[in-house]
């Protein structure tokens, strides 16, 4: 069996080579007999991935919290949602 390790290496190699060849994800397929719906899939993943890498930074405005009980953080997103980390 196929380890998922040596999977994503022939596939990553296929995406790069794809993206090199400047043919359509269909015509590739067909040069390499490959599923086309199989390389759109390790596209997609490659694309995620290579987003999930990138950090992006964020400024932070710090405001004076609401009451908490003394020592607490209280972490409020302007949506509703809060994180309340004590001391």
């Amino acid at each position: 069996m196929e380890t998922m390790h040596a999977r994503r290496a022939f596939w990553s190699a296929h995406v790069q080579a794809w993206r090199d060849s400047g043919l359509t994800q269909v015509a590739y397929c067909q040069q390499h007999a490959l599923r086309s719906k199989a390389l759109a899939y390790w596209i997609r993943r490659d694309r995620q991935g290579r987003e999930a890498d990138t950090l992006t930074l964020l400024p932070l405005t710090v405001q004076t919290p609401p009451p908490a009980p003394p020592g607490d953080l209280l972490l409020q997103h302007p949506s509703g949602w809060q994180l309340s980390l004590p001391a």
